[in-house]
């Protein structure tokens, strides 16, 4: 059977505070991933995102997150990095992004928001703010899922409503050309 939970990736450097939120995650029937900083959790997408290309989905659905909660101070690669190359990646960029971090200071939530951060949440956060901030993204994620297949299939819909309207336009220029006909032989008559 398929797993259909929303997948959330964690990326922090702190594994207390990784488990603590994967509990929280979890509990609300979440899956949850964990990375310890950006390089590690990049590895795990590229990896996620070549299975899913190459068809190994292992039994599973879908392969990459519905939604990233990354730390901005983490060594090896940063929150920052992390996110400048998730949303470089086409084929990761879709995946809503969330800053969960220390870094609370006014300048700081403005240069997240201006890299264009879904959303920023700082350290310490009430679980009710966190799963509140994540049910949104997922909410948001699944509407625009609705709208593009709904489009998709209006799409599909054009070509059969296109040969409709050529043929009723056909049809109009004949219905001008006999009439035309019809009176230009009516006049001459």
């Amino acid at each position: 059977m398929e797993n259909n939970k929303p997948i959330i990736m964690i990326v922090d450097d702190q594994p207390d505070l990784i488990e603590g939120i994967k509990i929280i995650l979890e509990e609300e029937n979440y899956e949850v991933w964990t990375a310890l900083n950006g390089q590690l959790a990049l590895n795990q997408l590229e990896s996620a995102f070549s299975k899913r290309r190459q068809g190994d989905g292992s039994g599973r659905g879908r392969l990459l997150p519905d939604l990233i909660l990354a730390d901005i101070m983490m060594p090896i690669m940063d929150g920052y990095e992390l996110h400048e190359r998730v949303r470089a990646n086409p084929y990761l960029n879709h995946i809503p992004f969330v800053f969960l971090t220390a870094k609370g200071a006014v300048a700081d939530i403005r240069q997240g928001k201006a890299l264009g951060v879904d959303d920023y949440l700082t350290k310490p956060c009430l679980p009710d703010d966190l799963l509140a901030t994540v049910q949104g993204k997922l909410k948001r994620t699944r509407q625009q899922r609705a709208i593009r297949e709904q489009f998709m299939e209006d799409l599909d819909k054009m070509p059969a409503a296109g040969i409709i309207v050529m043929i009723s336009l056909a049809g109009t220029v004949i219905v001008i050309i006999i009439a035309t006909v019809i009176i230009t032989l009516a006049l001459a008559g």
